[in-house]
């Protein structure tokens, strides 16, 4: 065992994810507007990216001349399963609550579930005969932007009578639906559940409701305002027209549901539609979902998994550039460096915005900085010089392995968020990143 160079290895790694907990310090400290951390991330993404090219791809393309072509088909091999296998970790994750730690994934994630309760959306609205009458297309339109409301145990919805202008789709929770009669003896016609919608009539004009709608219990709703359908109306004649004949005939049967080969049709129609429109995700979303995400069971340890998913390739690959030959790299430690700092303000801010606290927030990156430091040094312990033929295309595996883990997540997560928030100067920050790791390289 090489005491000196674990040493070495454990250091480096040190050095590499520092910029973690500084970068997190300086996020808190002073929340940089987004196109600055925008800029730096893309600025070491750019470095990272060279780092990996040049240190990794490159000395395998060199050393075929020695070993064979073996070292490429095993480094392309190792680069295939480290994409996947990071791909395959990162959104599992992500399902328990580690997209948090990033602006994109955030957004990715909310985005995804209003994709699918879209879908569940529609399969429900097909149901209702008063809708079948419309173009799908024109009330696929409208899904992405309806609003979301909640209503507690025993509120009024709407009464009987009121002047109706929204429709509601049940996303949980209980809603008891009354209807009065001459003599003002209530009568509870239904309860609807998850996935109901109610209040379908109010799409065709300011009419009465024939009807009283109370929630039974703590209530979340989506809701489709007819501000927004007549705004539809105007953008589309057959839109228009059907609505026009629909009020005109309009009765209570009209909202019944309905299960025939209409209602399937009506359905696909819309779905195909809908899967061509983008679903709008607010920051007042992001903010709330993150809120309610970083409070559930088990949010915090995903979060801190799914940073640490980020910082293990990165690790291993120092721990065994620290044992080679040719020694550590200055390069590939300034792009991981470069890399990590931005990402940790970019996540810092968002974590103290959904409710983390500043303790916390600072404990969990000051923790992955000592955990690099650690694996780069488990990197020597595993990876060890010497070997052979056999042993070096072990190594040339596994720094493929981490290199494509590294190359998914930049080309997943950084540069996304990168551009999403920084615009047109994230292709030259990358390029100066690039060219800043270059001369590092050569001097």
């Amino acid at each position: 065992m090489n005491i000196d160079l674990i040493r070495i290895a454990f250091f480096w790694g040190l050095v590499s994810a520092v910029s973690l907990p500084l970068g997190a310090l300086l996020g808190l400290l002073t929340h940089p507007p987004r196109k600055v951390t925008s800029a730096l991330m893309a600025f070491g993404a750019g470095a990272l990216l060279f780092a990996l090219t040049i240190e990794l791809f490159s000395e395998a393309l060199h050393h075929a001349a020695e070993y064979g072509n073996k070292i490429i088909y095993v480094t392309i091999a190792g680069a295939l399963a480290g994409g996947l296998l990071f791909d395959f970790l990162n959104q599992m994750l992500n399902n328990k609550g580690a997209f948090l730690r990033k602006f994109i994934t955030t957004r990715k994630h909310l985005s995804l579930m209003k994709r699918k309760l879209a879908r569940r959306l529609v399969n429900e609205l097909s149901r209702v005969r008063l809708l079948q009458s419309l173009p799908p297309n024109d009330i696929a339109a409208l899904i992405p932007h309806m609003k979301r409301e909640t209503f507690d145990p025993g509120e009024i919805i709407f009464r009987q009578e009121d002047i109706g202008s929204t429709l509601y789709f049940i996303l949980s929770g209980e809603v008891e639906i009354i209807r009065s009669d001459e003599s003002g003896r209530e009568k509870s016609i239904a309860v609807l559940t998850e996935n109901d919608t109610f209040g379908e009539m109010a799409l065709l004009g300011n009419s009465p409701r024939n009807a009283t709608a109370r929630a039974q219990t703590s209530t979340q709703v989506l809701e489709v305002l007819h501000s927004d359908f007549e705004t539809a109306l105007t953008q589309s004649d057959e839109l228009r027209e059907s609505a026009l004949v629909l009020f005109h005939q309009r009765a209570e049967n009209l909202s019944l549901k309905s299960d025939d080969y209409q209602a399937d049709e009506w359905e696909s129609r819309c779905l195909k539609h809908l899967q061509g429109l983008s679903i709008p995700v607010s920051e007042a979303e992001i903010n709330e979902e993150a809120q309610k995400a970083v409070h559930g069971k088990g949010a915090a340890m995903a979060i801190w998994l799914g940073i640490l998913l980020d910082g293990i390739p990165e690790s291993l690959i120092i721990g065994i550039l620290s044992a080679s030959v040719t020694g550590i790299s200055l390069a590939f430690i300034t792009g991981v460096f470069l890399a990590n700092l931005p990402e940790a303000m970019s996540s810092a801010v968002g974590m103290r915005k959904s409710g983390m606290s500043f303790r916390n927030i600072l404990l969990m990156w000051g923790s992955l900085c000592l955990i690099t430091g650690l694996g780069a040094a488990g990197g020597v312990l595993l990876f060890p010089p010497g070997g052979g033929v056999s042993g070096y295309l072990l190594l040339s595996g596994i720094e493929g392995l981490a290199a494509g883990a590294m190359l998914t997540m930049i080309a997943e997560t950084m540069l996304p968020e990168a551009f999403e928030q920084g615009g047109a100067i994230v292709g030259f920050s990358t390029l100066l990143g690039f060219l800043t790791a270059l001369i590092i390289k050569v001097l």
